[in-house]
């Protein structure tokens, strides 16, 4: 091996812990060329490219290394993007009034959906089953690898159980494990990568920290009052806060004062 090939290699290691951060840093659009990824990381120039160079082998971003334009100052950064091509996730909603799956590339892009349905079985084992294999057929019909699936539910989602406490909306039974259906019925349907199930306002909140209305900022409130009810979430210091046990925020349900006005 000759010694660029080595030094390449020696760099590669240093940042590989970085592969990750890096990765969200894009994916967010909060490093935007690599100079930005540099500080970001807290990494040398070398290093970042390094990383940088990984990213783009493994086909999760591109790197444009075309010079900037002209007027600028100081040593053109070569521009970083998540690949449009590159893998998916299956996301999937379901609420009162049915159900959506959908293929999220990174950056947040939606590359294909489902319609759904618009009537909920008080099965949970059945409306999964049904929107994992909706899911499965946009990713036959894509062709795009799946690194893995996220269930977004209208109910409080116990830690580290994953069962939804008070599905009160969908007429599933309470404690319902829904964790554990979703992810073997992606197993079933042959989808790869990790599964994971949430409270669909915690979900949103984070959606819109790294995408949406609160893109940029250390701390995001969210307060839903969208099919039924009202959800509420919190994002501290870039992190979902969900308390001990995962129900911090639900305010939907907390009492205030029991001779208070509704």
């Amino acid at each position: 091996m000759n010694g660029k090939a080595t030094t390449t290699r020696t760099r590669l290691e240093r940042g590989r812990s970085a592969l990750g951060p890096a990765l969200e840093l894009v994916h967010t659009g909060r490093a935007p060329t690599r100079a930005v990824l540099t500080a970001e990381l807290g990494v040398t120039r070398a290093t970042a490219g390094a990383v940088a160079a990984e990213l783009e082998a493994l086909g999760l971003i591109q790197v444009d290394s075309r010079p900037a334009a002209a007027g600028s100052q100081g040593r053109p950064s070569h521009r970083l993007a998540v690949n449009d091509t590159g893998p998916v996730a299956l996301a999937a909603q379901v609420h009162a009034d049915g159900y959506r799956a959908a293929l999220v590339g990174l950056g947040g892009e939606i590359v294909a959906t489902d319609p759904g349905c618009v009537i909920v079985s008080a099965d949970p084992a059945q409306v999964l089953g049904e929107v994992v294999d909706a899911g499965a057929a946009l990713l036959k019909g894509t062709g795009r690898r799946c690194v893995g699936a996220g269930l977004a539910v209208p109910s409080a989602v116990a830690e580290p159980e994953g069962t939804a406490l008070n599905p009160l909306h969908l007429a599933w039974p309470a404690g319902s494990p829904v964790r554990q259906i979703f992810a073997e019925r992606v197993r079933a349907a042959g989808i790869t990568g990790p599964a994971f199930t949430g409270n669909d306002v915690n979900l949103a909140a984070l959606a819109e920290h790294r995408h949406g209305a609160g893109r940029g900022a250390k701390d995001l409130l969210c307060v839903a009052t969208g099919h039924r009810g009202v959800g509420g979430a919190l994002v501290l210091d870039g992190r979902l806060h969900s308390g001990s046990s995962g129900l911090a925020l639900e305010v939907g349900h907390l009492t205030v004062n029991p001779d208070g006005r509704p």
